[in-house]
């Protein structure tokens, strides 16, 4: 678990920040402002979704008022590259709507959308070159649910290219199509994959973006830009028209500013029909294990026991009962790189439904111009077409990882409500499980950088877990 040391931070530093790429396919956004008054425009992409409705409601903005403010917020920041491309309908869509207390929370709310995710009005190119003209004809099934809920679609967010599953030596928040993702805080590491969802929900581009995690990418991202990061129980999101990397990992999932709208994002995604108890949700009397293994505090970075010291404090004073907790060490020793190497291969041709486009079209493509189209190689997709497995190998690799890492959660489940660590220090249990993580923003290294606390729920527990997570929040805000 070398991913946090100082030689890597370097490096992504350097990356992101000194030698930056850019290839020649590179998105602009060169669309126009709109004519809005910066006061109206500082309220409005300061509102969470409830407040956005009651605005609506009391007369104080329209639904078309309330896109162009986002709009102009998205061009305000575009030299963070966080966002690929805008719907030029919005203004349109928007109009034609009205406000009515039978609406869900979604109806009317700009949502800006991973570029991973099919978008028919919209390109989706996973920030590939090879993919810089794709535009899908239909919309993926979460898409389509908040189209159908009244939601609108403002836009496409950057990512990691490939949803970072294109090199070992990658550029967190680097595309071909999107260019280099910036942090919202300053120069740290922006994070992977889900790098320009979250960047854009940190400087208030939408109310709500959606991400997509396979090992981190929600988690990740989300806890560096100082933001909500939802990764739900594994089956809870629909992949249907989502660009794969493995179907026994991947997830859709909300990244937003505030508990609340990640769960009214992620219950209009899912069609859940349950709902969080937010008048009663409290820290009192639960049991939290903050994880304690030498597997997670080995990648800890300076500040960080500090840090942790504070979570602790801030759950002991809300009511909690607070122990530190060893995680069964099979459990962090599980190994899914094989996996996704051999789902990526099939997912993408299955997602294309073409024996033309294929992962060996993607690496021949790139060949063609590698410093410009694949600055930082693209050894994963080489392996992932060179490498071969059997069906039946792969059958039980991913069984056994999900047995050892749903046993080493479920021990621990025993004697503790929830776990909890530091961003996504404990990915590889939570990931090979399926089970939810959710990441919080509150705390910030002496140099300014955001670092999330992240709770670790039981399977399918995603509403309770939001709940625990709403109360936590409510603590910090009291605090500060």
């Amino acid at each position: 678990m070398g991913f946090n040391n100082d030689d890597y931070m370097q490096g992504q530093l350097n990356k992101q920040y000194r030698d930056p790429k850019e290839s020649s396919v590179k998105q602009t956004l060169d669309d126009e402002p709109y004519d809005v008054d910066e006061t109206l425009m500082q309220k409005v992409t300061a509102g969470d979704i409830n407040t956005l409705q009651q605005f609506v409601r009391d007369g104080e903005v329209t639904y078309a008022e309330i896109v162009k403010c986002y709009w102009n917020q998205v061009l305000k920041y575009k030299e963070y590259n966080a966002v690929i491309a805008l719907n030029p309908d919005l203004v349109k869509q928007a109009e034609a709507l009205a406000y009515d207390e039978a609406n869900d929370l979604m109806y009317g709310m700009p949502v800006l959308v991973k570029d991973n995710i099919t978008t028919k009005d919209l390109p989706t190119t996973a920030g590939a070159a090879v993919l810089k003209d794709y535009q899908p004809e239909e919309d993926a099934e979460i898409i389509q649910r908040l189209k159908d809920k009244g939601a609108l679609i403002l836009g496409k967010a950057n990512l990691s290219e490939w949803a970072n599953f294109m090199s070992t030596d990658s550029s967190n928040g680097y595309s071909a199509i999107g260019g280099q993702t910036k942090n919202a805080y300053g120069e740290f590491d922006v994070g992977g994959s889900s790098s320009g969802s979250s960047v854009a929900a940190a400087l208030g581009m939408a109310p709500v973006t959606i991400g997509s995690e396979t090992s981190g990418s929600i988690i990740y991202p989300a806890s560096q830009n100082g933001v909500v990061g939802l990764k739900p129980t594994l089956g809870l999101v629909s992949q249907h028209g989502i660009i794969p990397i493995s179907e026994t990992h991947d997830t859709a999932g909300p990244i937003t500013r505030t508990v609340k709208d990640a769960a009214a994002l992620l219950k209009a995604m899912t069609e859940m029909e349950e709902t969080a108890d937010w008048d009663n949700a409290r820290l009192s009397g639960l049991r939290v294990g903050v994880i304690g293994n030498q597997a997670v505090k080995a990648v800890y970075r300076s500040e960080d026991e500090e840090v942790m010291s504070c979570v602790k404090e801030e759950l002991s004073d809300a009511g909690a009962v607070v122990s530190s907790i060893d995680i069964d060490e099979e459990g962090f020793n599980v190994n899914y790189l094989n996996i996704l190497k051999y789902e990526f291969n099939l997912g993408v041709q299955s997602y294309f439904k073409s024996s033309a486009f294929t992962l060996d079209k993607v690496l021949a493509y790139n060949k063609q111009n590698e410093p410009d189209y694949a600055p930082y190689n693209q050894e994963l997709i080489r392996q992932s077409i060179e490498e071969k497995y059997t069906d039946e190998e792969m059958a039980e690799t991913i069984r056994s990882n999900k047995m050892i890492a749903r046993k080493a959660l479920d021990d621990a489940f025993e004697s503790v409500d929830i776990l909890v660590t530091l961003s996504n220090y404990a990915t590889v249990l939570y990931a090979a499980a399926g089970y939810p993580a959710i990441t919080l923003p509150g705390y910030r290294r002496s140099t300014g950088e955001p670092v999330g606390v992240t709770f670790i729920g039981k399977n399918e527990q995603d509403m309770q877990l939001l709940e625990w997570a709403y109360a936590y929040e409510q603590q910090l805000m009291t605090r500060k």
